[in-house]
């Protein structure tokens, strides 16, 4: 398209910056839930991680403001009968208002991503083990909670597996330790939280 005059160009300009700036926010948004996306968080995670490993090197944890970090992984429990039962665009609604829900119960500084499908997974700036169970406790209470009412009859849970960083841990460990959590809660009964540490 040719452009003729400097007003013009401008407009040209401006459209194309919005064009960017919405290119940009879907590739740290999940379009259907709002939460970031899984290369987002594990982006950010790594960061964390790595200055969590520099400060226990050289034992200077406090002046970054934090000591620890938790990861949450929460699995909505029988997903696929809330598709199979109501539809793909109420397994959307319900997609939607657990992730608005998880956002709620979190802290500024506090990261909640969609990690695939049903699961979610949330950081917790400076959270021992025990804090990040009781978070997950509260948000397992909230999903609990949730009516729909245009499906009054359908009732929610979800289960969390919670893992804390130790030092000299990956990324894919942590979320490993917490995944492993998770598929604890799910086989033992569901709708409960996990501690990895827990098991060991």
């Amino acid at each position: 398209m040719e452009i003729k005059d400097k007003d013009e160009l401008q407009k040209r300009i401006a459209e194309l910056e919005a064009q960017v700036k919405k290119l940009e926010n879907n590739l740290i948004h999940d379009q259907l839930t709002g939460l970031k996306t899984r290369a987002f968080f594990e982006q950010e995670l790594e960061g964390y991680l790595a200055t969590l490993g520099y400060n226990a090197r050289r034992k200077r944890k406090e002046s970054f403001g934090f000591k620890n970090i938790s990861v949450i992984f929460f699995d909505l429990d029988h997903f696929k009968k809330v598709n199979d039962a109501y539809g793909h665009d109420m397994g959307d609604t319900v997609l939607h208002q657990v992730a608005e829900a998880i956002q709620l119960c979190l802290r500024a500084g506090d990261t909640a991503a969609r990690w695939g499908g049903e699961e979610f997974i949330v950081s917790l700036l400076g959270a021992t083990e025990e804090d990040a169970v009781a978070k997950a406790e509260e948000v397992r209470k909230t999903i609990e909670s949730i009516i729909f009412p245009e499906a009054p009859s359908l009732k929610l849970t979800i289960s969390a597996g919670v893992a804390s960083f130790e030092d000299g841990q990956t990324i894919s460990e942590l979320v490993k330790h917490s995944d492993q959590a998770l598929y604890i809660a799910k086989h033992g009964g569901r709708n409960k939280v996990v501690a990895y540490g827990n098991q060991r």
